[in-house]
């Protein structure tokens, strides 16, 4: 054990995947030896129910390396694991990937602090618009009790950040200073004024305690007790009924209102490809998932055949659905078999390991958050595939100052509910169809634009 601990420690972020309990859990290293590594936890999971011996896969930039891990501490999203039986050949390649600058893009995308490969003029202009965004939210939050009486929301939009996005939003050094419902943003829309608000909890903070998903819910109804509804951002519905809170008025799950964009923007794909709708085969990453099983459904109206890729099926299974094919899988290779691909993952950057089984032509429209980071976009774009981001719009619609990876009238999908709600009323989530239907009355849109420079 000592002699492992004595062996060089290198800063490279690697992707890894641990087989637990029959399950695969995506972690990436914080640092790395030839004998052991220390890594944080990607998957939401207890680290106290990963196995104290498996195998694990450690992605490098020369090949892959299969090996067997011990596990030497446990804390908070975080394992140390020592191998135990790594030969000399994956020795040396470990040891070149270690050694050898650059890492590939595709390995640096997995690291979520990765630096951007940017222009000046670039670099300059997102640099300016965060220190704009730093300073409005600032001032925002020192003087809101007399804002919150001017404006006197009827919508609160309630979401998260990971660490590196919360650093985009304030310094780390005045994180402790700042309030526990901090005020990021005014919306207004036809029939509605709101906030964005952020809880101080991270994304990696939330997934893993549940009583700091209760605190931040109690915090947001106690913060805003007037206001008609509450648009939970992204996982947070998850995580709030992992946590026992049941999702009901005046809090707003947020799903219909991605599956109309997603829907639509299935069908501007197919469109796009010259391809009539029924008789096209689109693939969705991410169909397990809550929203991505109900998007299954609506697509079945549509499309001929459904690939619905996610590594939470155990095994390949197909099943007719309003008379369309819909194939589970968790293999990736499938993707070969569709030029439409909805991204539906937890993370963007869940996108990297697929990207080889995608053929040039594929268009791909993106809906996650944090979205799809700049040099998996490189990477896609390498492959010869086409990359959209999702997004619902309004010419009634503005958020100031504008969401991360988002422009000032481009409306997320999970707020797009709690918008259509609040102007048409409860009626509108009888069926998925109503909803759509009463969101182009509305005047909401969908959009496939290129993800802006920021993200």
């Amino acid at each position: 054990m000592k002699s492992q601990r004595k062996e060089e420690r290198y800063d490279v972020y690697l992707p890894l995947v641990l087989e637990s309990k029959g399950s695969r859990i995506m972690a990436r290293s914080r640092n790395l030896s030839k004998g052991g590594a220390s890594i944080s936890l990607v998957d939401p999971i207890n680290t106290e129910d990963i196995d104290e011996q498996g195998s694990i896969t450690i992605r490098t930039r020369t090949g892959n390396i299969k090996t067997a891990y011990e596990v030497t501490y446990r804390r908070e999203n975080i394992i140390g694991i020592r191998f135990s039986d790594i030969s000399r050949p994956h020795i040396e390649v470990l040891s070149h990937s270690l050694t050898s600058k650059p890492i590939e893009p595709n390995l640096q995308a997995a690291n979520e602090d990765n630096k951007r490969a940017t222009t000046l003029l670039g670099s300059l202009k997102r640099r300016s618009w965060i220190l704009l965004r730093i300073t409005s939210i600032l001032t925002a939050n020192l003087f809101w009790p007399i804002l919150k009486r001017a404006v006197n929301p009827e919508v609160v939009f309630a979401v998260y950040g990971t660490r590196g996005d919360q650093r985009a939003y304030v310094p780390d050094w005045f994180r402790p200073f700042f309030p526990p419902i901090a005020v990021a943003a005014y919306i207004k829309d036809r029939s509605s004024k709101g906030v964005m608000v952020s809880s101080v909890y991270s994304e990696e903070e939330l997934a893993s305690d549940s009583d700091k998903v209760r605190k931040y819910i109690s915090d947001l109804q106690k913060e805003f007790p007037n206001v008609k509804r509450f648009a939970l951002v992204g996982r947070l519905p998850g995580f709030s009924m992992k946590a026992g809170i049941e999702i009901v008025p005046p809090l707003v799950e947020g799903a219909y209102g991605t599956r109309f964009a997603m829907y639509e923007s299935a069908m501007q794909i197919a469109s796009k490809l010259n391809d009539k709708a029924e008789r096209s085969s689109i693939a969705i990453l991410g169909g397990a998932g809550r929203i991505g099983a109900s998007l299954i459904d609506d697509l079945t109206e549509s499309f001929h055949t459904i690939i619905a890729i996610d590594p939470r099926y155990t095994e390949e299974t197909t099943s007719i659905i309003n008379g369309s094919k819909v194939l589970y899988t968790k293999r990736g290779e499938r993707l070969r078999e569709a030029k439409l691909v909805l991204v539906l993952t937890a993370r963007g950057n869940d996108i990297l390991p697929m990207i080889s089984h995608m053929t040039p032509g594929t268009v791909v429209a993106d809906d996650t958050h944090p979205c799809i980071k700049r040099p998996a976009r490189e990477l896609l774009s390498k492959q010869g595939v086409d990359l959209w981001k999702t997004v619902v719009t309004s010419d009634d619609y503005n958020m100031y100052p504008r969401m991360p990876n988002f422009h000032n009238n481009n409306i997320p999908g999970c707020l797009l509910e709690a918008l259509v709600l609040n102007a048409t009323g409860d009626d509108a989530l009888s069926s998925p169809q109503r909803f759509f239907d009463e969101a182009k009355k509305c005047g909401y849109k969908t959009l496939l634009i290129r993800h802006p420079d920021d993200s």
